[in-house]
């Protein structure tokens, strides 16, 4: 995929993978667009549809955003936090897809890319509700993979371990010997890099295999 002059939207850019993958994507001739949740919280539909209005279509989407809970057995979870996640960090995706894929498969052409996490394939103790929302990250890209137009690629991409606020949270200690959102931010650069957008549309990939 050549990334010279192609207008990607990137949400989560606040902190942590998006704020590194936006001005590395600039480095490497993109239009990004850069979204907080000060433009757009994806959880709310409407600001969804408001910011697709304001922007237009895209050529690459990056669903980036996401959000995490403090580590507790699942009982512990209170109703309320399950559903804080599920509608960020699925919901939010959605309503993404819905306001920007149709203008993709109406012209043929166009990347999504939803990021996942280990914890999508891959599950761990103490943190149900965001593996239960990282799984359906896998299911919906291979579902949607499966029904956008020809010329449209899904991926699904596992950015690693990387050193993150939201890692911190999770792990509850220091996480600065992980991998650097700049390190991360350049390894998925270079996998939308290599991308074949006609051989990997439904693949589920490993950014620091790139």
């Amino acid at each position: 995929m050549k990334l010279a002059g192609v207008r990607a939207l990137i949400t989560g850019t606040a902190r942590g993978i998006g704020a590194a993958l936006a001005p590395a994507l600039r480095r490497a001739g993109c239009d990004v667009i850069a979204c907080t949740r000060d433009d757009a919280d994806i959880a709310d539909p409407r600001q969804v549809n408001a910011l697709a209005e304001r922007v237009g279509p895209v050529d690459l989407l990056i669903n980036n955003a996401a959000t995490i809970h403090d580590p507790a057995p699942l009982w512990e979870i209170e109703h309320e936090e399950w559903k804080r996640l599920l509608d960020t960090n699925v919901l939010g995706m959605v309503s993404m897809l819905r306001a920007f894929v149709p203008a993709m498969n109406a012209r043929g052409s166009g990347v999504v890319v939803n990021v996942s996490s280990t914890w999508g394939r891959v599950a761990a103790a103490q943190q149900s509700p965001y593996c239960a929302t990282k799984f359906a990250v896998e299911a919906l890209t291979a579902s949607l993979a499966a029904e956008v137009a020809p010329g449209v690629c899904v991926i699904a991409v596992n950015p690693g371990v990387v050193a993150t606020d939201m890692l911190a949270r999770c792990f509850q200690s220091d996480v600065s010997g992980f991998t650097p959102p700049d390190g991360c931010a350049g390894s998925l650069v270079s996998l939308l890099g290599q991308l074949d957008p006609v051989h990997w549309n439904g693949r589920s990939l490993d950014a620091d295999a790139f």
